[in-house]
């Protein structure tokens, strides 16, 4: 099921001329292996659609975020709620375990905040994801809409709200160079 589940977000994303980069994914699915190498289907499923809400979302993220912070509680909780939803609505008319769909539910539903062992690991996944690959082009696009600012306070939280040692370890590197990049930028 991870194949239709790619082809989906992928096609999903690319609605629109939206030019989110799957690579966010990639690593997302990446990372979540390095935390927990037996990481099974449903597990790489949720880190890989984990942003799915964002695919239907009608603003872009400077104008999502022009006038709110984003780790604003009512943004992730629509976020997490409306990416579970489409998710599980796929995943569901593709025939999937309802067992299954039920923890990617969870997983998608609470990776902003964490929460359980399953959601914080694909928080973890997802914020090394974000370090390594995001915080780049936010600092490139999003630092004159938005300002340093902003762009550091995102960089900041992405970092800070890792549970696990081992992951917050592995991002070290990747906050460093995203700090240093803002601060050149």
């Amino acid at each position: 099921m991870l194949d239709q589940v790619k082809k989906f977000v992928n096609e999903s994303f690319n609605q629109g001329n939206n030019e989110k980069s799957m690579a966010h994914f990639e690593q997302a699915v990446y990372w979540l292996k390095i935390l927990k190498p037996d990481a099974d289907e449903p597990m790489q499923i949720a880190a890989y659609a984990h942003d799915i809400g964002r695919a239907f979302r009608k603003t872009n993220t400077a104008e999502t975020f022009k006038d709110k912070e984003f780790n604003d509680p009512h943004v992730l909780a629509e976020h997490g709620e409306t990416g579970a939803r489409i998710i599980s609505e796929f995943l569901k008319n593709e025939g999937y375990n309802k067992e299954a769909i039920s923890r990617i539910y969870n997983m998608v539903r609470y990776h902003e905040e964490g929460g359980d062992v399953e959601s914080d690991l694909i928080k973890d996944a997802d914020s090394l994801s974000y370090l390594e690959v995001n915080a780049p082009k936010f600092v490139e696009k999003l630092v004159k809409p938005l300002g340093k600012e902003k762009i550091k306070r995102k960089i900041d939280w992405m970092y800070n709200r890792i549970s696990s040692m081992k992951a917050k370890e592995l991002a070290k590197l990747y906050y460093n160079k995203a700090i240093k990049l803002l601060e050149n930028s």
